[in-house]
C-alpha cells in the first residue's frame, strides 16, 4: 500500500492517462466491446453506484500487463481472469468509495482540467495538435462514448486528489525526529575473529555407515519425478527452403538492391561558411571576398570562425559533420555530388542564404561482389519464399496431427522429421524442454492421460511444434550409487557444521569469562578485527553479521558477546563493546529533510489506509465476486 500511495503521488494526471488509454486500446476491439454487454452489465454496487462487468476487464487486462511487464519469466498461464478478478475487484471498489467520500467533501474535477489533459495525449493528435477524429476513433476502440470516457477521468483524477489531500496531512514531531535518528544513526564498536569453515571441511571423512544411514533415513529426497519422452515435429520457415527455388534474376534484383541501400548510406564530412542574404545584394560582395582569401590559401575554418553567419557552426570552423544524402538542401547535395575529397564548391544559394562548401572526408560502403554475396542472398530469398509456404503448411500439420496417437504418419506426410526428447519432468530441462509450453503440453491430460497428440504449440513467430508422447516413466528411488556422492557432500556439510559451532560456541564461552577477542584469536592463531563507529548500512561489512550486531543488547560494563555462520560459512565470534544512539542535529540539513519527509509519508499512509477501511466498513457494498 505505501508503495501505490508514493507512487500515487508523482505524474498523477500522466499515469492516470496512461493506464486508461494504451491498456484497452492494445487489448479489445471493437466487436469485443460492442457485441458484449459487458459495458453495461453489473459486476459490484458500491452506495447504489455501479462498477460494470467492462470496467472490471478494463482494470484486470491492466493488472495483468503490470504482472508481465514487472515479471519478465512470470507464466501468463498463471495470470487468468478467474485468478485477478477478485482482488482486482477489491481495488476498485475501495477507489469508487474513496472516490463517493471526496465528491461529499466537496472536491471536484473543472472539465477544462480534462479538456487540457486530453489535449496533450499523444494518441489524440495529429501532426502534434489534437485531432477530434482520432480522439473519437480512439474512444470507439476503447468501447467509451465522450461522456463516458470523461466520467472515467473524473473519477480517477478525483481519487488521487483525495489520496494527495491525506498525504499533505502527514507531519513529524521533533521528539519523532530524535528518536528515530538515535536509531537509525546509532553505531556501534565491536571486536570479532573468524573461525574459518573451510579446514574443518577439508578434514571432515564420511564413512559407508555414515552413507548408508542418511540413504535410509532420507530416502524420500532421492526419487525421482515422474519423466516423460516425447516425440515432436517443428515447422519453421527453415524446414521447407528444400522446396523453394531462386532464379538469377532475383538475386540480381537483391543484389542491386544491397549496392543501393550502401550507397544511400555513405557519408560526407562537410564543413560550410553561411551568409544570409541581404535585400541590397550586400551579402554577395562578402562571399565573393571570402572566396578570393579562400583562394589565396586562407584557412577555411579560420575563415568560417570569422565570417560565417552560422553561429552554431561557426565556432567549429564551420563543421557539419558527417551527412547523409538528404540530410541537406538539394542544392547543397547537388553541390557536393561534383566535388571530390578536400575541394571547395562554388557559391552555392539554398533558402538559408549562400554557402561556400568543403568536402572534408568521405566513409563509403565497402560493398562484397555478387559472387561474394550470392550465397548469403540465395539463402536470405529462400527463406522469404519459405516463409510464404508457412500458413498452408500449419494447416496441414493443423489436420495430420489431430488426434493422432503417434506422429510418424504426420511427419512422413507432411515431409519433415520426427524427433525424440531427452527424459524431462515437470520441472523442464534445457532447449525446447526448457519452454514452459512445451512442458505444459506434454503433461496435459490430452497428451499424458487421453495419448493424442498435443495442438500445434506456436513458440515464437515462424516456430511452431507438435508433440505425443512416446514413454512415461513412474517417479522411482535413484539407487545409492547414483547419490553416493551428494550424500557425501551433505554430510560433509553437515559434520563440518556441527565441529564448527562445536568449537565456535568453546571460543565464546572463553571471551564471555573474560578473556579479550584479541587473546583468543593469538592464542588460536585466527584471524581478528575491530570495527569502530559501524552503522546500519554501508560499509564491507559481512550483511549477516551487521545484523547480529544490531541486535544485541547494548553493553552496560561487560561486553556483550555473541557469535553466529555467517554468510560465507565460516563462524564469527562477536564482542559488542559499546553503542552510540545518533543525533539528529548532527545530521546534515539534506538528510534532517529526508527523515522529516519520511516519517511524515509512513505517518499519512497509514493514516490513509486507517481512513480507507473505516470508509469500507460503513460503505453499502454488494459484489459478484
Amino acid at each position: 500500500m505505501l508503495q501505490d500511495f508514493r507512487d500515487n503521488l508523482h505524474g498523477v494526471a500522466k499515469g492516470v492517462l496512461i493506464a486508461i488509454i494504451i491498456i484497452p486500446f492494445a487489448l479489445f476491439g471493437v466487436d469485443a466491446l460492442f457485441l458484449s454487454g459487458s459495458a453495461t452489465e453489473e459486476a459490484a454496487n458500491v452506495n447504489g453506484e455501479t462498477i460494470t462487468e467492462f470496467r472490471l476487464q478494463q482494470a484486470v487486462d491492466n493488472q495483468r500487463q503490470q504482472f508481465l511487464s514487472r515479471y519478465k519469466n512470470i507464466d501468463p498461464a498463471l495470470l487468468t481472469d478467474e485468478q485477478l478478478r477478485a482482488p482486482v475487484m477489491q481495488q476498485l471498489i475501495r477507489k469508487k468509495v474513496v472516490e463517493q467520500t471526496a465528491i461529499d467533501h466537496g472536491m471536484g474535477v473543472a472539465q477544462r482540467t480534462i479538456y487540457d489533459l486530453l489535449l496533450d495525449v499523444p494518441e489524440f493528435q495529429a501532426d502534434g495538435k489534437f485531432d477530434v477524429d482520432r480522439y473519437d476513433f480512439a474512444l470507439r476502440q476503447m468501447g467509451f462514448t465522450p461522456t463516458s470516457y470523461s466520467k472515467l477521468l473524473r473519477s480517477e483524477l478525483l481519487f488521487n486528489q483525495f489520496l494527495q489531500g491525506v498525504a499533505v496531512t502527514g507531519f513529524s514531531t521533533e521528539q519523532e525526529l530524535t528518536l528515530l535518528a538515535g536509531m537509525t544513526e546509532q553505531t556501534r564498536n565491536f571486536y570479532y575473529l573468524t573461525l574459518p569453515a573451510a579446514p574443518m571441511f577439508d578434514s571432515v571423512e564420511v564413512s559407508e555407515e555414515d552413507v548408508n544411514a542418511y540413504y535410509t533415513s532420507h530416502s524420500e529426497r532421492f526419487m525421482t519425478e515422474e519423466q516423460l519422452v516425447v516425440e515432436y515435429i517443428e515447422l519453421q520457415p527453415s524446414d521447407l527452403t528444400g522446396e523453394v527455388s531462386v532464379d538469377e534474376e532475383m538475386i540480381e534484383d537483391l543484389y542491386q538492391a544491397k549496392v543501393a541501400e550502401a550507397a544511400s548510406s555513405q557519408s560526407r564530412h562537410v564543413a560550410h561558411i553561411l551568409l544570409e542574404k541581404q535585400d541590397d545584394g550586400s551579402h554577395l560582395s562578402k562571399i565573393s571576398t571570402i572566396q578570393e582569401k579562400l583562394k589565396g590559401g586562407a584557412d577555411f575554418a579560420a575563415l568560417a570562425q570569422e565570417s560565417s553567419e552560422d553561429y552554431i557552426t561557426a565556432e567549429q570552423g564551420g563543421d557539419l559533420g558527417f551527412t547523409q544524402t538528404g540530410d541537406l538542401p538539394d542544392a547543397l547535395e547537388l553541390a557536393l555530388d561534383n566535388l571530390s575529397v578536400g575541394e571547395l564548391s562554388d557559391v552555392v544559394e539554398s533558402d538559408a542564404g549562400v554557402h561556400i562548401l568543403k568536402f572534408i572526408a568521405e566513409k563509403v560502403a565497402d560493398v562484397p561482389s555478387r559472387e561474394k554475396l550470392e550465397p548469403s542472398i540465395r539463402a536470405e530469398l529462400e527463406l522469404q519464399l519459405a516463409q510464404e509456404l508457412m500458413p498452408e503448411r500449419i494447416e496441414t500439420l493443423k489436420d495430420l496431427s489431430y488426434n493422432a496417437n503417434s506422429l510418424q504418419d504426420t511427419a512422413d506426410q507432411a515431409a519433415l522429421d520426427l524427433k525424440v526428447s531427452a527424459p524431462f519432468g515437470r520441472t523442464g530441462g534445457i532447449g525446447l524442454i526448457a519452454n514452459p509450453q512445451f512442458v505444459n503440453a506434454a503433461f496435459s491430460d490430452t497428451v499424458l492421460e487421453e495419448g493424442y497428440a498435443s495442438d500445434v504449440l506456436e513458440l515464437s513467430d515462424n516456430h511452431l511444434l507438435v508433440l505425443a508422447l512416446r514413454e512415461r516413466m513412474a517417479p522411482r528411488l535413484k539407487s545409492i550409487e547414483e547419490v553416493k556422492p551428494q550424500i557425501e557432500l551433505a554430510l560433509k556439510g553437515q559434520f563440518a557444521r556441527e565441529q564448527l559451532l562445536a568449537r565456535g560456541t568453546e571460543l565464546k564461552q572463553r571471551v564471555s569469562a573474560g578473556e579479550t577477542i584479541e587473546d583468543v584469536a593469538k592464542a588460536e592463531s585466527l584471524e581478528w578485527q575491530v570495527s569502530l563507529d559501524t552503522k546500519r548500512l554501508g560499509g564491507n561489512l559481512d550483511e549477516k553479521v551487521r545484523q547480529q550486531v544490531f541486535s544485541m543488547q547494548v553493553p552496560d560494563e561487560a561486553p556483550i558477546v555473541d557469535g553466529l555462520i555467517a554468510t560465507n560459512g565460516d563462524f564469527v565470534l562477536i564482542s559488542l563493546v559499546k553503542v552510540m544512539p545518533g543525533d539528529y542535529s548532527a545530521l546534515g540539513s539534506q538528510q534532517q529533510r529526508a527523515l522529516d519527509s519520511s516519517v511524515a509519508t509512513t505517518g499519512a499512509s497509514q493514516a490513509y489506509q486507517a481512513y480507507e477501511e473505516l470508509l469500507l466498513q460503513d460503505a453499502d457494498v454488494a459484489s459478484k465476486y
